[in-house]
């Protein structure tokens, strides 16, 4: 028991400075409004259950988008006991966020010596689009909670916190679906080793690790067979604000789709964990042969991508950065037991990691040209919005031009209950250059055509009125000559 409570005091210590970290970064942004998707996934679903108290569980059509909306009322309930606010919203992802920094470090510690798990670690959770995430209020941090729980437990063959973490990502979105799945396939595939197949094996096999996934099937057929009785419909229907992005698309747009989820994967920094990579690899071909945790681990980063991609492949618009978290991860932790068992070298081991931290963390720093859409809730790139707007709206105020007057698109196009929490239904105009009066636009709204950023650069419709920029954002008011 002794020699128990030191290893575990010692794994802790480890801890510290992180769960400090994230305690911090919670409080550095709770008072940050609701962005991107968040509104929608967070405010809005969890405003509905906070007003309705409770009383119905299912979303009505203009915002609801399929998922089990458990997160949404995980939220209102955060809310009903400790009060409606954007800092209680915050804090209440920071057991997730704990969980994740705890769940990374039990997985880091059966693929690294634990002499390198500080580093190791801060390369984990260095990538962009966790950090972006993580300083949001969005389903995504349950879901890499959930996935590493899961990972863990299925790497140890704890058949209780399998189910639990397959009941945590179904209740979180559909993607979280997906990742039961991946997970339930990684869990055959330990049974096995590859290219040997038998079918009695397999069908008793099957029989031990089904049932700990039965929970979360049976959530999921229960909550769909409901929501089309009650509804009519489930996944989507024509008329939702998303019917667009679940339009299958044709070989051409199958062939683009790969081009995008090439483009996230190296996206914000992890091109660097690409090439690092392939050098280890290239230069360590002939063992890795003989090296079974090196096969599992490229296994599991093909499982998850598969599942997760297939979604993102096949459809117009859903490829967005965060659908792909599991997938980064996964990664990660190949390319972390490459650098720290494959290379021999102390000192090029160090010098990989440092080259590979601040590669990850100079994600943040990548803006592309206003042309080209860029994912702003993948990388903290984005922070310097929430004070632009908060000085827009100042200016809009000073200058006496009402909030209605001034079009806009997402992520701003909401009553501004859903973004700031307060009570206010004040909404910006919907964007029509051949009608709008004032038009509000900045380079974190992707929904702006290049025509139409044309015709408000030109000058000749349209005259800037008001400026602010901050670390390569800004947002411009524009006024109809």
């Amino acid at each position: 028991m002794t020699i128990f409570a030191r290893r575990t005091d010692r794994y802790m210590w480890i801890l510290v400075p992180f769960f400090l970290f994230y305690i911090l970064l919670s409080f550095w942004a709770s008072g940050n409004f609701f962005f991107w998707d968040t509104i929608q996934l967070g405010a809005k679903h969890a405003l509905f259950f906070y007003d309705t108290n409770f009383t119905q569980l299912f979303l009505p059509d203009e915002f609801d988008s399929g998922h089990i909306p458990a997160f949404g009322m995980y939220l209102a309930l955060c809310w009903k006991i400790f009060g409606k606010s954007l800092f209680v919203s915050h804090l209440a992802m920071l057991p997730f966020l704990l969980g994740i920094v705890y769940q990374s470090m039990h997985l880091l510690k059966k693929y690294v010596h634990k002499k390198y798990l500080h580093i190791a670690l801060i390369i984990f959770l260095a990538d962009a689009t966790l950090l972006s995430q993580s300083i949001l209020v969005t389903p995504d941090i349950p879901l890499v909670f959930f996935f590493l729980l899961g990972l863990n437990a299925v790497l140890v063959n704890r058949r209780n916190l399998i189910m639990l973490a397959g009941i945590g990502l179904v209740l979180t979105s559909m993607r979280g679906m997906m990742v039961t799945f991946a997970l339930g396939l990684i869990d055959l595939s330990m049974s096995f080793r590859f290219f040997n197949f038998n079918f009695k094996k397999t069908t008793l096999i099957l029989i031990k690790k089904i049932p700990a996934y039965l929970s979360a099937l049976v959530i999921i057929v229960v909550f769909n067979y409901l929501h089309l009785k009650y509804k009519g419909w489930f996944g989507y229907h024509q008329d939702s604000p998303w019917a667009n992005s679940f339009h299958m698309v044709d070989i051409r747009g199958v062939i683009y789709n790969i081009g995008i989820l090439i483009w996230r994967l190296i996206d914000f920094g992890r091109v660097f964990m690409f090439l690092a990579a392939l050098f280890i690899l290239a230069a360590n071909l002939k063992s890795l042969k003989k090296d079974e945790k090196v096969t599992r681990l490229i296994s599991f980063f093909i499982i998850i991508l598969v599942c997760l991609s297939i979604s993102f492949v096949l459809y117009k618009h859903l490829s967005g950065h965060r659908y792909l978290l599991p997938v980064f991860l996964s990664f990660s932790l190949l390319v972390i037991y490459l650098i720290f068992e494959k290379l021999k070298n102390e000192k090029l081991k160090y010098s990989v990691s440092v080259i590979l931290i601040l590669g990850l963390l100079s994600g943040n720093l990548w803006v592309y040209p206003t042309n080209i859409a860029q994912g702003w809730d993948a990388s903290l790139a984005h922070v310097p919005y929430y004070s632009l707007r908060i000085d827009m709206l100042e200016y809009l105020k000073q200058e006496n031009i009402p909030v209605e007057d001034v079009a806009c698109t997402f992520p701003n196009d909401s009553e501004f209950r859903y973004m700031d929490l307060n009570n206010s239904k004040l909404k910006h105009q919907k964007l029509n250059l051949d009608e709008n009066q004032f038009v509000l636009f900045s380079n974190v709204y992707n929904d702006f055509s290049d025509e139409e950023v044309s015709r408000l650069e030109s000058g000749s419709e349209f005259i800037l009125l008001k400026e602010f920029t901050h670390c390569n954002v800004f947002l411009r008011l524009y006024q109809r000559k």
